[in-house]
């Protein structure tokens, strides 16, 4: 959600990436605490990999850890350490 800018998620569960939560420069980071990949989920937004043309859903590995910038409305890009 919108209150999430700025913060970083802990989480052993799927995410999903809301639209209209988060605007331009919002940036979010999620921390996969648990032993097993977890989902980041876009709904009916667009999560792109950064430095690629790849879209779509994100799993973030074990321990991985992941930034998700905010460009325009309902696009976002995605880096990290753990993320295909």
């Amino acid at each position: 959600v919108g209150t999430d800018a700025g913060t970083i998620i802990r989480t052993n569960s799927n995410v999903q990436i809301q639209p209209d939560e988060f605007a331009a420069g919002d940036i979010i980071s999620i921390y996969n605490n648990s032993g097993s990949d977890i989902t980041i989920t876009q709904s009916s937004t667009t999560l792109r990999s950064v430095g690629t043309v790849d879209t779509g859903n994100k799993t973030l590995a074990q321990r991985g850890l992941m930034t998700v910038t905010c460009v325009s409305s309902n696009e976002f890009v995605c880096s990290g350490g753990g993320m295909s």
